[in-house]
């Protein structure tokens, strides 16, 4: 069962903690189109809910990692998922020292189901919302429980490096807030820190001195950069060159996992195993990937399906055909027969809408792994079942057993 917690501050205190939360957590962005993007209240789980949570999302990774571990060595595969080219030696050819940051969002389905409709493997975000309004509100009382430690968790995967490389697209505030709660994270925790782009590695001869970032020597990295776009690097034959000697939290293989045509393929036989299979098919929804024929019967299941790019960021790419009107949907259609190879179609499923203060909201619950271990929780509402950069972010708790 999922309820609604108020913070129950009053307007100065609210107010103060959301100061706190742009200047010293770096939140900047706390409003877009006008509306403020966090909510004065929480989301809270039961106890059993929560422990079902974890198991999923767990099971799922773990299930995950598997089936990478067949696909790595497949270039047709990786060309089906949708992956640029030019990055394939940097999928294939990763480190082998790998530490993972990902996310799973999940939704509560009106059928009594939990579901994932993609991985956030490769740079998953809500470092300053997950870690900072918990830091903020202290503890919720009333038998509620934060859960996860996100920084111990990230701290204790990083404690082997010093000196660490915090890479990611430099021309983005929203991205540099993240990076600056890490930095601050591994700083206090004795570390070195490099804030830099992927385009700063240098190609050198590396030998003793290790991968240099600004003329700076680091002992692992921590990429906060879409795979995909590695592929428009000046540098990339540096990446090809010694990117497999660096350690990194989200290694450019996390594109397996992070494209949504994952779903698709993986139905294919030899795949998964049954166990996997099995889990899959509890929370997965049925995906296929888009071919140019299917377009007549995709204009007359429009309520039926979901047509997504195998990569995009905050929703910016999805498109539900229930959400949309016919000329919208035709429209998107006929982009994906442009590019086919880059798209899939997913299966709609009902999400369970949540009464909060402001109205019925639909809640995606996002749990972070680090190291396939859950982590903590980032989630988010909006007010229709699709998440985009406009939905809200929402503290989640847990109602002790």
């Amino acid at each position: 069962m999922i309820g609604v917690h108020p913070w129950g501050l009053d307007r100065a205190a609210e107010e103060a903690l959301f100061h706190a939360l742009r200047f010293r957590w770096f939140k900047w962005d706390t409003y877009a189109c006008g509306n403020r993007l966090v909510l004065s209240e929480s989301l809270v789980l039961d106890r059993e809910d929560h422990e079902q949570v974890v198991r999923t999302v767990e099971a799922l990774h773990q299930a995950l990692g598997r089936f990478e571990s067949r696909v790595l060595a497949d270039p047709e595969a990786l060309r089906a998922l949708g992956i640029p080219e030019p990055v394939h030696p940097l999928v294939t050819d990763g480190p082998e020292e790998t530490l993972q940051c990902a996310r799973y969002d999940l939704f509560a389905t009106e059928d009594g189901r939990w579901m994932v409709s993609e991985f956030n493997e490769d740079v998953p975000g809500g470092f300053n919302e997950a870690a900072g309004i918990p830091g903020l509100l202290g503890g919720p009382g009333d038998g509620l429980h934060w859960e996860g430690d996100l920084r111990t968790s990230f701290l204790d995967a990083f404690a082997p490096y010093h000196t660490v490389a915090l890479l990611y697209a430099t021309a983005y505030s929203e991205d540099l807030q993240h990076m600056l709660v890490l930095e601050e994270w591994l700083r206090d925790a004795g570390h070195r820190t490099v804030l830099a782009s992927p385009e700063h590695l240098e190609d050198g001869r590396f030998g003793l001195r290790g991968p240099r970032f600004l003329g700076e020597k680091v002992d692992a990295a921590f990429r906060f950069y879409p795979g995909e776009w590695m592929a428009r690097l000046p540098n990339l034959r540096a990446w090809r060159r010694h990117g497999s000697r660096l350690p990194m939290m989200n290694p450019v293989r996390g594109l397996v996992r992070q494209s949504k045509t994952v779903f698709a393929l993986w139905q294919e036989d030899g795949m998964l195993s049954p166990e996997d299979r099995e889990i899959v098919a509890r929370h997965c929804p049925h995906t296929e990937p888009f071919q140019p024929e299917s377009v007549e019967r995709l204009r007359d299941e429009r309520d039926r399906w979901v047509l997504k790019r195998s990569f995009g960021r905050m929703g910016d790419s999805v498109v539900l055909g229930s959400l949309v009107t016919e000329r919208e949907w035709d429209a998107a259609l006929a982009e994906a027969v442009r590019e086919p190879r880059a798209f899939c179609i997913q299966e709609r499923f009902r999400v369970r809408a949540i009464a909060f203060t402001s109205g019925p909201l639909y809640p995606a619950i996002g749990a972070y792994l680090v190291n396939g271990r859950f982590a903590g929780y980032y989630s988010r509402a909006a007010s229709r079942p699709l998440i985009t950069h406009e939905a809200f972010h929402v503290a989640t708790l847990v109602r002790a057993a």
